[in-house]
């Protein structure tokens, strides 16, 4: 019994702190976020993931023939990996123009095309890893989704699992590369 109950307790203290990872450190950056920069950028990474996470699943499904990761998430293929990048950095600049309503400055242009690649290619090849750790503590518990609300796509938890390390890149790189923030905006109004 001892290994067991040891085994479920180390089990406890990683769900604990994978709750306080997702929902105080996400949250938090999404705070700060909407807060200097506004809800634009917020809805914006959001989009990139669904579109992501979708083009990932035709893709996979249409053309998938080798495994990803097939310990952690047996249906995710690479070649849907790769035709989800392809699309996410495709939309991403019609995607931001649509997003922000409004047209951007000429002299903005540059930068906002530079931010919306920087984010199309980090939600493709960083971010699924948010949502391969969250397959990996549902593994652990013998989970195969964190719900049933939305059938087939493993509860809602699994649609915001890439946040996990795509809110604070968007923080940290707007912050840092010269974006307007919501009072400059406002001020400028």
């Amino acid at each position: 019994s001892g290994p067991l109950m040891f085994r479920n307790y180390l089990g406890g203290v990683a769900g604990c702190h994978f709750v306080l990872l997702f929902l105080v450190g996400q949250s938090s950056y999404w705070i700060k976020t909407v807060q200097e920069f506004g809800l634009s950028w917020v809805l914006y990474p959001a989009l990139l993931v669904i579109v992501n996470d979708t083009m990932a699943y035709v893709f996979g499904l249409t053309m998938g023939k080798h495994k990803l990761l097939p310990r952690l998430s047996p249906k995710k293929t690479v070649e849907g990996f790769a035709g989800a990048l392809l699309s996410t950095v495709g939309i991403s600049i019609p995607l931001l123009r649509w997003v922000l309503g409004k047209s951007i400055a000429e002299a903005d242009s540059k930068m906002y095309a530079k931010l919306a690649l920087t984010l199309g290619v980090f939600i493709s090849l960083v971010s699924p890893f948010g949502g391969f750790l969250a397959s990996a503590v549902k593994r652990a518990h013998g989970a195969k989704d964190f719900g049933k609300l939305i059938p087939g796509h493993g509860g809602v938890v699994d649609r915001f699992d890439c946040q996990i390390v795509t809110a604070p890149f968007v923080f940290l790189l707007l912050k840092f590369s010269g974006v307007a923030g919501v009072t400059a905006e406002a001020a400028a109004a």
